[in-house]
């Protein structure tokens, strides 16, 4: 074979591989938008499962036994004064917000107190269950405990919001 020869080949098969690159690219941004859409609808599923589905949310029985066998009661004891001050420097101005705010510092938590990655470990293997969802029962425990202590009441979550 000539030099054209293969060239031309080495042409047309970079043009192929092309069409099918962007072909590719073009199904993983659709698939990606797929997965940004069901998100939130598998966060509230697997949320329904630990705590009761109305506002404001309230441990179930399995959220109850997770908050106390998995060691999270403990932990949130042991720093919510410190995971307070955090909370109050997002400076919330109404129910929505802080209770936002609550949850985002509770997923954060292993940031915020590394001291604790050990103990979630422990607690979720223990219960056959992942670190997030300890913590968002951590986070229902949290948000009961020091709610009154941001200047909002429990039954202010029913009501309309008024963001920052």
């Amino acid at each position: 074979m000539t030099t054209e020869t293969w060239l031309t080949i080495i042409a047309v098969l970079t043009a192929i591989i092309g069409f099918f690159l962007i072909r590719i690219m073009n199904t993983t941004d659709r698939i990606a938008d797929d997965v940004a859409d069901m998100k939130p609808k598998v966060k509230v599923l697997w949320e329904d499962k630990y705590s009761t589905a109305h506002s404001p949310r309230q441990l179930n029985d399995r959220g109850i036994e997770i908050l106390e066998e998995s060691g999270i009661k403990a932990i949130v004891d042991r720093k919510k004064d410190d995971l307070l001050k955090i909370i109050k420097e997002s400076n919330p101005t109404n129910p929505y917000d802080a209770e936002k705010d609550i949850m985002l510092v509770m997923k954060d938590l292993p940031k915020h107190c590394p001291d604790i990655v050990e103990d979630l470990k422990t607690g979720a293997f223990k219960m056959g269950i992942t670190i997030d969802v300890v913590l968002f029962v951590g986070s229902i425990y949290l948000r009961n405990m020091i709610f009154k202590d941001l200047g909002f009441d429990l039954a202010d979550l029913d009501k309309p919001s008024t963001s920052k």
